[in-house]
Order: C-alpha cells, then structure tokens, then sequence
C-alpha cells in the first residue's frame, strides 16, 4: 500500500502568484499518465517446471515443520520426564485407569442396566436408576434405599403387581445394596419381611383358588351356557392360571430368600448359627411340601418341565446346603442324612444321565460317616439303620469305604465334557479317605497304597491341597515304622 508523505507548503504573498506562461509550459511539460508495460506470455513448458519447484518448495517446508514437531515434540516429552520421573507416570496412569473406568461404566450400562430398566415403565426406572447408581457408582445407603422405596412407592402407584419378578427384585436389590454396604441386619430384616409378605401371598390365593375350585366343581354345566358368560368365565380362568404360575415363582423365591437368610445369620457379623440352622430346615421343609404338592397335583418336578416352580434339584441344593452346615457344626451324622437324601433326589432328576453332582454327593456321606465313626470310640454311633439300632463303628467305617469306593465306580463312567475338575476332585478326595479308613482299620499297607494313588492324581491335577495331605499321611505312616 502506498504511503502518503504530508509535505509543508510556505505560502507566499498573495501578491507574488505565478504567471500564466510558466504555468502552462509546466502543464504541457507533464505527461497526462505514464505508458503501462506489456506482459509478455512464458512458454507452457516453463510455467510447469515453475509449479513443480513450488510444489517441491512446499512440500520440503512442511517437511521440515513436520521434522521440527517430531523434533520438538521429542525434546518435551524428554523434559518432562526429566522434570517429573515420579509425577508423569503417575498422571498417565490415573488417566489411564479413568478411561478403564469410563469404559467399564458405559458397557455395564449397555450391558447390564439398560435392558434391567426397561422391563419398568419410565415412572419407575427413573427412581430406580438413580438407585443403582448410588448402590454401585456413588454408594450412599440411605440415598440408594430411599430411592428403591420411591420406585416401590411409584410401581404401586402405577398398578405393577406387588409380586412380579420385577417388583419383588427391587426389594432383593435393596437388601443386597445394604449387605453390600455392612448394613447385614437390617438386610436381615428386609428380606425376613419380603419373606413373610411373600408367604402370606401365596398361601392366601392358594386357600381362595381352593374354594373357587370348590364352588365351581358343584356349578351345573347349564349355568354358563350363554356367550358373555363363558367368555367372562374364560378370561377369569386364564387370570386364575396367571396367578397360580406367579404363585409357583414366588414359592421357588421364598427358599431361595430362606437359603440367603442362612448365610446371612452364619456371616461374621451375626454368627448366630442357630437361625442360621433354622432357615435351612424351613427351606428343605417347604420345598418338600412344595414338591409334594405339585405331585398330588400331576404337575411337573423336574427341570425338564420349566423353570418356574420349585425342582428336584433344587431341593437337593437346600438339603446339600443344611448338610454343609451340620458339617461345620459337627453334627456329622445329621450331615451324612441329608447328603442321602440329596443324592436320592439328584438320582430322580438326572435318570439315567450320571453327572459329577452324584460323585461329589458319594464322596460327601463317605466323608461324614468317616467322621462320626473317628468321633465315636467304643460306643454306637449316632447313625441309625432302617430297623432302629444304631451303627457301630466298624460298621460305620466299612460303609464310609464303601460309600468313597462307589464314588470312583460313578466317576469311572462319567466321560468329558460332562466330566469335569470337579469331579477329578472329588475322585481324589475319595481316594485319600479310603487311605484314612484303612489307616483306622489298622490294614497300612493297604492305607499307603491309597495314599499315593490320591498323590498321583492329585499331581497331575496340579492340586497343591492335595498333594501336601496326601504327603502327609505317608510321612504319618513312614514314622509309625
């Protein structure tokens, strides 16, 4: 851009102007406008080596900034690890973790929460998920329970069935988040009153459908002969069957609910094993009654019918689980009892399909009856035979060994997939407690022999456990000599 310069001008007197013919001889002496250069054209060939060393021109400068960035970026990332060799790592690696985080959260709610939430309508999940996030995300109890009772609240309001799954696991979930948190009692307490509500449900709608059933076995089949009403009797009957499925579920959830509250009350916060006991029993007793009901019925008790009501093999897990506590108790021969009866009821589920569940089972009542007969000395011991007396203990110690040695004929005939580390385990065990038996019998070489077989299996299933006791018993039986 052209720069003005201001010039300062002397004026003159007014009296001393110019005279006309200087004027016009400086006039005709400046030409009007100076004459424009002409362009003169560059051959094509010439133009194109001009752009191709621009080209190169530019590429070589944003070459040679891209070098100074790596150049420069090298220095910086050098200097801060100079500056900061503790500090750097560590900020890289809460970023890091935060990212895992992030991502963790995101897919646990796409994965998990998301498709939790939409089996609510939006009045509910809203609550609800403000819930889940301060039971997992940001643990608040007393916000997280407040919002499980507000989503009750809201679910009533909106006419969700009180006993749904989904209702009835808002309240599970609420007593979860309390165990979660170190509030064990007053999870307890939540989940004895869901319990409580729950029976009182099922046995209520059972005793009402009873007597419907009752007056409609004395209705004449005259009396719904016109349209609207066999149409009204339809709808009420399919209503009924709806009910009466809900019923079963609920059922199947009060054992479950009853087997939680066990290891609860066997926790260390409350170790108060006496309920504990007492809401295993009540879970064996209902699911027997429960099974025993659905059979007077003709309705189904396997697995193979559905899976909303109570099974065979779940009352095999409540018995299973009463006997894992008489075991801690010591109560070896109440233990023994049960793990019969559990693998009675197994026995009935699988048919003639053999699973590893039957080994661990034989190996179970071989072990217990092992222990009552270690437990008693010259006396009977505490395990009836089917006419009444009781069991001595060499008689005891003879079915112990032949209770471990059908463990290892079962497990003989159980081939993978179906076999698995479970089962190699509990073939293991078995071996070993026939190495104790025979020690007790006094038949040591017999104990040995047993002895290293329960080594050898247990080192080639890399079992550490089991290879230390087995070790142990033949160093027992090396110093006996």
């Amino acid at each position: 851009m052209f720069r003005v310069i201001p010039k300062h001008i002397r004026a003159s007197p007014l009296w001393q102007l110019q005279t006309l013919p200087f004027a016009i001889r400086f006039l005709s002496s400046t030409p009007l406008c100076y004459p424009r250069p002409r362009l003169t054209l560059l051959p094509t060939s010439e133009l194109v080596s001009r752009k191709l060393i621009q080209a190169r021109l530019n590429s070589t400068s944003s070459t040679s900034r891209l070098q100074k960035f790596k150049r420069d970026y090298k220095e910086a990332w050098g200097k801060i690890w100079q500056t900061n060799p503790i500090g750097f790592p560590l900020t890289v690696l809460f970023v890091a973790v935060n990212a895992g985080l992030l991502i963790y959260i995101i897919y646990d709610r796409v994965t998990r929460v998301d498709p939790y939430l939409n089996r609510f309508p939006p009045e509910v999940a809203a609550p609800l998920r403000k819930a889940l996030h301060h039971s997992e995300i940001r643990p608040d109890p007393i916000l997280a329970l407040q919002m499980f009772r507000e989503a009750l609240v809201v679910a009533e309001h909106v006419q969700m069935h009180p006993f749904s799954d989904e209702v009835l696991g808002i309240r599970i979930a609420a007593a979860e988040m309390l165990e979660k948190n170190g509030l064990v009692k007053a999870s307890i307490d939540m989940l004895e009153k869901t319990l409580a509500d729950c029976k009182e449900w099922v046995t209520s709608g059972r005793r009402k459908q009873m007597i419907i059933d009752k007056q409609r076995a004395h209705r004449t089949p005259a009396e719904i002969v016109d349209p609207e009403t066999a149409e009204a009797e339809k709808t009420t009957r399919e209503k009924e069957g709806r009910e009466a499925k809900l019923r079963d579920q609920v059922m199947k959830k009060v054992i479950g609910i009853k087997i939680k509250l066990a290891d609860l009350y066997s926790s260390n916060s409350v170790q108060d094993m006496d309920k504990a006991e007492n809401s295993l029993i009540g879970a064996v007793t209902e699911s027997a009654s429960e099974v025993r009901r659905r059979r007077e019925l003709n309705l189904p008790v396997s697995r193979d019918g559905g899976d909303d009501y109570i099974n065979l093999t779940e009352i095999a897990a409540s018995c299973n689980d009463l006997a894992d506590l008489y075991v801690k108790k010591g109560k070896h021969h109440l233990a023994a009892t049960l793990y019969i009866q559990s693998l009675g009821l197994i026995k009935e589920e699988e048919g003639q399909s053999t699973t590893c569940a039957q080994v661990v089972l034989l190996n179970n009542i071989s072990s217990q009856m092992a222990e009552e007969a270690q437990r008693v000395t010259g006396k009977p011991g505490s395990i009836s035979r089917a006419d009444g007396p009781l069991i001595s203990k060499p008689e005891l110690l003879d079915a112990a060994a032949l209770w471990a040695k059908k463990a290892l004929d079962v497990a003989a005939h159980i081939k993978p997939p179906v076999r698995d580390e479970q089962c190699d385990q509990s073939c293991q065990a078995a071996l070993y407690n026939l190495g104790e038996i025979a020690h007790m019998q006094k038949q040591f070489a017999e104990a040995r022999d047993y002895y290293e077989q329960a080594r050898e299996l247990a080192t080639q299933l890399q079992f550490e456990e089991g290879i230390k006791l087995a070790n142990d018993a033949i160093n027992r039986l090396n110093n006996k000599k």
